[in-house]
């Protein structure tokens, strides 16, 4: 097989991560829209919205490690190892998953650096809420 070029590698997994993105989007509308309707609670519409990122980028990094995913075939390429073999749905899945949260993750990081609080805070006194009565 001829080597794809980089190009083409980078717009398959762009055009994979606006698929996760769109779907994602999909999924957490159609929450709100059942809530806005009453079909569902808003804690329904919520846990749908915490799963259903994670979800999309299982189910395409399955895809891509099984060869299918959307974006490769778009763009007419295939990702395979060097042996010639399939990159494997595990092996798939935990690579979608890695990349999907290493965004989240440096936005993490990022907020807790400029959210952290200072080294020279006033020290903490306990007290108590009334006057102990004196016997």
């Amino acid at each position: 097989m001829t080597p794809a070029p980089p190009t083409r590698r980078w717009w398959a997994r762009t055009l994979d991560a606006v698929f996760v993105l769109f779907f994602t989007g999909m999924l957490i509308g159609i929450a709100l829209a059942l809530t806005a309707v009453n079909i569902i609670s808003i804690d329904g519409a919520t846990k749908v919205a915490l799963i259903s990122y994670p979800l999309m980028a299982l189910i395409f990094g399955a895809l891509y490690g099984c060869t299918v995913s959307p974006g490769q075939a778009l763009c007419g390429v295939v990702t395979l190892k060097h042996s010639g073999r399939r990159v494997g749905f595990w092996r798939g899945m935990s690579r979608y998953v890695a990349v999907a949260f290493f965004p989240i993750t440096i936005l993490l990081a990022i907020w807790t650096i400029f959210d952290a609080p200072t080294m020279d805070l006033d020290p903490i006194d306990v007290y108590y809420r009334s006057s102990p009565q004196v016997r």
